[in-house]
């Protein structure tokens, strides 16, 4: 009998091969998902201007060249990304030479790379690592030659091409910050769609407030595709202003294939805002302002510019993006691909004052889109979280979120704690904002209770009226010293700390610390790293998953030990707290 040869097992050398094969092949099919041609100029040098560069991968869609570093290295990353960042310089002052490179390289590309002339070229050199970079606002300063894509955004840009294909260049377009007039051949005019009798709403039909008006309208659900954008909270944006959830594979599906099946669009409508550039004509074609019209009028135009993400998604995205550009040939895209044309979907369009503030418009639609789908699907606990925040900047849980986002980017909980719905192992924070530190953070604790913000000396009167620079430096003084504390922590126990297997970062533990520092503020106040490390520098306790007692429910409980054993409180003090 044949015996089997003992797998050997891999080594290091041979996994971080395997690793960066797998990333690459990430990358690709991000991009060629959403419909760029790829070039492998991988193992290719060049000497271009004063410099030999080498890039690892070259997306094209029409004139929009993507040139991406990758990377799974984790040590000296700065001199790596200050290297790409030089070679970004050369290529872009060398643009011509570097294409004539790639012709002789790639001349089965020739057509693609002649395509445009070289002024045309919109250029953009992505640094794309596998983990999280840590970049100061000097960082990205210094290397401002190079785009980060950084692993949340690859996974947010590699959900949406495999919902919707071919149509999530938009995405990426956005990322990029180009505008249609950017993108292929130069236009001697601005496209616009004239829509025919769209119904403009009085002020007194609608019951909405602060001067926003309301337009009804049918608009092609490919040109809803082309300029629309969906504020989602899990996406690359920084902002605030993010409230709506991802987008659903299985919804999407469902809905494609029923408007495949029937050849009908859904007769519900389409909540969206509409962009302050709108025009309107009025019967004899003359431009008329809207608040102009205070009879309910359905004898004007719309004129809506063809732009990329200008149209504002407020409720239906799913019924949007059902029409998506597969990019295959299957019998479904062709009947789809001829829907896109045809199908008019019933747009309902928010027209907001010019002057109102972004805040205020945020505030607004995401009320709207809780008002909307509280009573259908159940909105998660994250998305009500942010709406919330939007709603209330200032609330204990608003401003508890914005301590999380802080320590998530900087100091002991750097990327150890999950922000997006798309981010697995991660430590969940609903339950740490909910339950512990929303009331360390409050600026209303309860009766005989303490808050950090009774210990800041910050402009507390700024910072009531919501004032976004006193919110920042509240969140900073708390964020700071919650460093401080845990950073007592880790030392005592930095054992266990980045062990997988302790309990030491579940949020049962986590909470337990928070509250325990919470309650302690009636007695101790705040303190500075030196305090904390003696609290914790003799204190015994297991972390293992066999031998620490607590649950989900015993947040207080196991502050309460804490507060006992480690800030030596007696049981009578304790219970008072």
């Amino acid at each position: 009998m044949k015996k089997t040869k003992k797998r050997q097992p891999l080594t290091d050398s041979q996994k971080q091969k395997r690793q960066k094969t797998a990333f690459k092949r990430k990358i690709r099919a991000v991009f060629t998902g959403a419909g760029f041609k790829y070039i492998p100029t991988n193992d290719h040098e060049m000497k271009i201007g004063l410099r030999k560069v080498e890039i690892d991968a070259l997306f094209i869609y029409e004139n929009v060249w993507l040139l991406c570093e990758d990377t799974v290295k984790t040590t000296n990353i700065k001199d790596h990304i200050r290297t790409k960042n030089e070679a970004a310089v050369e290529i872009k002052s060398n643009l011509s030479e570097y294409i004539k490179k790639l012709i002789e390289y790639f001349p089965d590309r020739k057509n693609i790379l002649e395509k445009y002339d070289v002024g045309r070229i919109s250029l953009f050199s992505l640094y794309i690592p596998r983990d999280e970079l840590t970049l100061s606002e000097d960082d990205y300063k210094l290397f401002d030659n190079l785009r980060f894509v950084q692993p949340k955004t690859l996974d947010y840009f590699q959900w949406i091409v495999k919902c919707i294909r071919l149509s999530a260049r938009y995405e990426i377009f956005r990322f990029l910050n180009l505008t249609t007039e950017q993108i292929g051949r130069v236009s001697s005019s601005t496209d616009s769609a004239r829509i025919t009798a769209p119904i403009i709403y009085p002020k007194e039909f609608t019951g909405i407030k602060s001067g926003i008006r309301v337009v009804s309208f049918m608009m092609k659900a490919e040109d809803l595709i082309n300029m629309a954008y969906v504020l989602r909270k899990d996406n690359w944006e920084e902002s605030i202003w993010l409230y709506q959830r991802l987008i659903e594979k299985s919804k999407i599906k469902s809905i494609r294939d029923f408007v495949e099946e029937k050849g009908t669009a859904f007769f519900n409508n389409i909540i969206v805002a509409l962009p302050d550039d709108i025009s309107f004509l009025d019967a004899t074609g003359s431009y008329i302002s809207i608040d102009a019209i205070t009879a309910l009028e359905g004898n004007c135009q719309l004129v809506l510019p063809k732009k990329l993400n200008s149209v504002c998604v407020i409720d239906g995205q799913h019924r949007i993006f059902a029409h998506y550009e597969s990019g295959t040939d299957s019998v479904q895209e062709q009947k789809i691909a001829e829907l896109r044309q045809e199908l008019h979907l019933l747009v309902t369009g928010l027209v907001f004052p010019k002057d109102m503030s972004a805040a205020e418009r945020a505030r607004i639609q995401s009320e709207i889109f809780l008002d909307i789908n509280s009573n259908t699907k159940k909105v998660p606990a994250n998305v009500l979280l942010q709406i919330k925040r939007i709603k209330n900047p200032i609330a204990d849980e608003s401003i508890a979120q914005f301590v999380i986002e802080k320590l998530n980017k900087e100091g002991i909980f750097q990327n150890l704690l999950q922000i997006s719905s798309l981010e697995v192992g991660k430590i969940k924070t609903a339950s740490i904002v909910r339950f512990a530190l929303r009331y360390l953070v409050t600026i209303s604790p309860s009766d005989n209770k303490k808050s950090l913000f009774e210990f800041w000396n910050g402009d507390k009167t700024a910072f009531q009226t919501a004032d976004e620079k006193a919110i920042q430096e509240y969140v900073k003084f708390c964020t700071d010293l919650l460093k401080v504390y845990f950073g007592a922590i880790r030392k005592r126990f930095k054992s266990v700390w980045d062990d997988p297997n302790s309990k030491l970062l579940s949020v049962t533990a986590i909470n337990g610390f928070i509250i325990a520092l919470n309650r302690q503020l009636n007695i101790n106040g705040v303190k500075d790293f030196t305090y904390y490390d003696q609290v914790f520098a003799d204190w015994e306790i297991e972390f293992s998953k066999e031998k620490f007692p607590y649950t989900s429910s015993q947040y207080r409980k196991f502050s309460g030990q804490i507060l006992e054993e480690a800030f030596k409180l007696s049981i009578e003090t304790i219970e008072s707290l």
